[in-house]
């Protein structure tokens, strides 16, 4: 039995349900698109945020959290929004802490979680996240935002 499914291969059939139909040559194979609704609305977002859109960037990145409610990225970008753009402190603080509830290792959403500790007056928050943010990008090699966060903390600790 094995080599009559070996020269059925070899002849370019394969079986298919019990049936036996001509294959798929390889250079004719459909490509196969994996669509990532998810991802597709965070990158929506994205541009919408670019441009202005605060409300259409809050609602895509909702929908992509809903889709993916262990996104990570999309609660960080979206607390960015709420806490810059509209000045709702403790609703970007639950998004940074959900990032980083997803991602321990995450230094932007420490970073950015400093950020709004320090407009909520929670000063030792703010020092302990930049310290963490610091340390993270640190350990990625990441100088720029290491130096930023050094200096954000070095203020507060003046």
């Amino acid at each position: 039995m094995k080599h009559f499914y070996r020269a059925i291969g070899i002849l370019g059939f394969v079986t298919v349900l019990g049936g036996i139909s001509p294959a798929i040559p390889a250079e004719s194979a459909p490509i196969l698109i994996v669509q990532n609704p998810a991802e597709d609305l965070f990158n929506s977002a994205l541009a919408k945020s670019e441009a202005g859109d605060i409300q259409g960037a809050i609602a895509d990145y909702t929908e992509a959290i809903r889709l993916n409610p262990n996104y990570a990225k999309a609660y960080n970008k979206r607390g960015i929004i709420q806490g810059r753009h509209l000045k709702d402190y403790p609703a970007a603080k639950a998004d940074f802490d959900r990032a980083i509830e997803i991602n321990p290792n995450y230094g932007d959403a420490y970073y950015n979680r400093a950020r709004v500790r320090e407009f909520l007056e929670d000063k030792p928050g703010a020092i302990a996240d930049y310290h963490k943010a610091a340390e993270l990008y640190q350990k990625d090699g990441n100088t720029n935002d290491y130096q930023d966060a050094i200096k954000h903390l070095q203020m507060l600790q003046e």
